[in-house]
C-alpha cells in the first residue's frame, strides 16, 4: 500500500513578493476527501530550522493511504522566504506571519501569504497542527493548548503544555475563529537530540490526527504532558555573553526556585553581569539557550519558565 508521500496532490500557489523574486510559491498538499479536515502547517517563522518540516514529511512517509480516514492538508513551509534566509520573517516588510491573519490579498508580501494561507489551507479544516520549534540558538518542548484544545494538546505528548496566547490574528487563532480546534506546537532546535525531539513530534503528529480521526487511531503517549502556567521569559539587561549552567539534558524538567539556569557575562572580561534563577517553587523548563552565545542587545530572552501548580490528570 502506497504513502501518503506517494499520493498526495500538490499545488503551487504564488504569492507576489519583490522585482528580484516577481513571486514566490508556497505549496500546499492534499489527501484524502471528506471529513474530518486536519491540516499540518510548519515553518511559519523561518529562524525556526528544518525541525518541524522533517517531522511532517517523515508523518506522510511514514503513514499508509489505507490510514487515512478524512482528508490531511499539509504545507510544510509555509513562509519560504523567511525560511531560505533563516529569518522569523523577510525583509520585504518585517511582518510576522503568525500575526497576520487573515491576511490582505491586496497587501505587503506577508499580508498576501496570510490570505493564501487562510483561503486554501486553514479555512474548512476542522484540526490544526501548527508546528513551530527552537532554531539555531534555542531549544524547546512544549505545546500551546486553547479552550477545546486540551485533549489534542496531550495527545501531542510533548514534555511540557502551556495556555496558548489567545491572538487573532496567529494562525491557530484565525483557525479557532474559523471553529477549528487547534494547538500551536513548539519543539525543536539544534543540539544533540534534534533526531529525538524530531521524531518524537512526527509521533505526535501522528497521534493527534489519529485521535481527532483524520487517521487511523494511534497509541497515547506514554506520559502525557505536564500542565504548568504562569509562563515567564528571562531576558538580559544589557549586552554580554550568556553562558547556560543547564543544558539541553535539563529541557522539559522542573527544578527549584533559585536554581541557576545561566550568567550574562561582560563581553571583554567575561565577569558575571547577571545571574538567571528559576522563579517558582517548581519550575518547568520550556525553552532554553543551550550554548554559549552572544547576546548583541537587552531583551534576549535566554529561557523560558512556568510554574507547576499540579500535575496534569494521568
Amino acid at each position: 500500500m502506497p504513502t501518503l508521500a506517494e499520493t498526495i496532490q500538490w499545488s503551487d500557489h504564488p504569492v507576489a513578493s519583490s522585482l528580484a523574486y516577481g513571486s514566490v510559491d508556497v505549496r500546499i498538499g492534499t489527501a484524502g476527501e471528506g471529513g474530518p479536515v486536519g491540516l499540518l502547517v510548519a515553518s511559519v517563522h523561518g529562524d525556526e530550522g528544518p525541525w518541524g518540516t522533517l517531522a511532517v514529511n517523515r508523518l506522510l512517509s511514514s503513514v499508509r493511504q489505507e490510514e487515512l480516514l478524512g482528508t490531511l492538508r499539509v504545507v510544510p513551509v509555509a513562509h519560504p522566504l523567511a525560511t531560505e534566509a533563516d529569518a522569523r520573517q523577510t525583509h520585504l516588510d518585517l511582518l510576522d506571519l503568525n500575526s497576520s491573519f487573515p491576511g490582505d490579498p491586496a497587501g505587503s508580501h506577508t499580508q498576501r501569504l496570510a490570505a493564501v494561507l487562510a483561503e486554501h489551507a486553514v479555512d474548512g479544516a476542522d484540526v490544526v497542527l501548527d508546528v513551530h520549534g527552537g532554531g539555531s540558538w534555542n531549544i524547546n518542548c512544549f505545546t500551546y493548548r486553547f479552550p477545546g484544545s486540551e485533549h489534542l494538546a496531550e495527545w501531542m505528548g510533548t514534555p511540557l503544555i502551556l495556555d496558548g496566547p489567545d491572538r487573532a490574528s496567529s494562525l491557530t487563532g484565525h483557525a479557532r475563529a474559523q471553529g477549528a480546534v487547534a494547538v500551536w506546537i513548539e519543539a525543536g532546535g539544534r543540539g544533540e537530540f534534534e533526531e529525538d525531539r524530531a521524531a518524537a513530534v512526527t509521533r505526535g503528529l501522528r497521534r493527534a490526527l489519529g485521535k481527532a480521526g483524520v487517521l487511523t487511531e494511534a497509541d497515547l503517549p506514554d506520559e502525557p504532558g505536564t500542565a504548568a502556567t504562569g509562563k515567564v521569559a528571562l531576558s538580559t539587561s544589557r549586552p554580554g555573553v550568556y553562558q547556560p549552567v543547564l543544558r539541553e539534558a535539563a529541557l522539559g524538567t522542573v527544578v527549584g526556585r533559585d536554581t541557576v539556569l545561566g550568567h550574562l557575562l561582560d563581553p571583554v572580561t567575561s565577569e558575571v553581569v547577571e545571574t538567571f534563577r528559576a522563579p517558582f517553587p517548581r519550575t518547568a523548563l520550556a525553552l532554553l539557550r543551550p550554548t554559549l552565545a552572544r547576546i548583541e542587545s537587552p531583551g534576549q530572552v535566554v529561557a523560558l519558565v512556568a510554574e507547576i501548580v499540579e500535575e496534569s490528570a494521568r
